[in-house]
């Protein structure tokens, strides 16, 4: 097949350049679809929705997600649940049944206290958690300035948080982005001046999205909320097979491909 000079995308286990599939109920035998063609592309899957409650052979899933190099985190709505009904002990029960090494502590769809936010984050960090924290809201009207990314996505960080969410909901239209799905590129930028794209999880579930953040922050950029049918797509603009993000990759023109193959974070 030849060897092409693309950007680098550091093996799996990574510690950036992560792709997190949205998993709303996809079947073991979808996933062993992607396993076989793309697993090596895919870092998490992301229970969604509330399904992690629901799923009927739930640690049939996750037993093999994680065989397959496949880490699995539950949504944080469900855990917003969880903590809104007063079982928050419950839920750690859940993970710790279910072997999860990740935990994803949200307020998008209700309105925990920052502070209690952060000690939530401490909490399971102490516990031997991995932890995702996320910033934004899942309402169309959002009371949160640029700078309350900021400062909340510094604390949460601060506070022990392996990773900062920046909302995008699902949909793409929702947190960072309005509802015709164009980046707030105050809110981006203001909390780039606290933490770095590495300590970033952008969630972009479209295509539109992910094309803005690799062409401004290079292959390596950590993405969320990806559709599983998107993977080889998002695989293939990481590192420049597709037009859109060719010459910001440096791989549009002839030129002895000069840098390619290095880290293109």
């Amino acid at each position: 097949m030849g060897v092409l000079h693309i950007p680098y995308r550091p093996p799996k286990p990574r510690k950036y350049g992560w792709t997190a599939v949205n998993d709303r109920g996809i079947g073991l035998n979808a996933w062993m679809d992607i396993a076989k063609m793309a697993g090596s592309y895919v870092d998490f899957a992301k229970l969604g929705i509330g399904t992690a409650y629901l799923i009927e052979n739930l640690d049939e899933k996750i037993s093999w997600l994680k065989t397959h190099d496949i880490e699995v985190i539950l949504g944080g709505t469900l855990f917003e649940t969880y903590w809104a009904q007063g079982q928050l002990d419950e839920y750690r029960a859940l993970l710790e049944h279910s072997a999860l090494n990740w935990v994803e502590i949200s307020s998008g769809s209700y309105p925990i206290p920052l502070d209690e936010k952060v000690a939530l984050v401490k909490d399971f960090t102490r516990r031997h958690f991995h932890v995702m924290a996320e910033v934004g809201q899942k309402s169309d009207v959002s009371l949160m300035r640029a700078q309350d990314y900021a400062d909340e996505a510094l604390k949460l960080r601060d506070a022990g948080a392996d990773k900062v969410i920046l909302e995008g909901r699902g949909t793409g239209r929702g947190g960072i982005y309005g509802q015709d799905g164009a980046l707030d590129v105050h809110i981006t930028n203001a909390v780039l001046e606290v933490l770095s794209t590495e300590e970033l999880i952008f969630e972009a579930p479209l295509e539109s999205q992910q094309i803005l953040f690799i062409r401004e922050f290079g292959s390596n950029v950590n993405l969320g909320n990806i559709d599983h049918q998107d993977i080889l797509s998002l695989e293939a603009l990481r590192v420049g097979l597709r037009y859109d993000t060719m010459d910001a990759l440096g791989l549009s023109a002839y030129h002895e491909h000069v840098g390619c193959g290095r880290n293109n974070k």
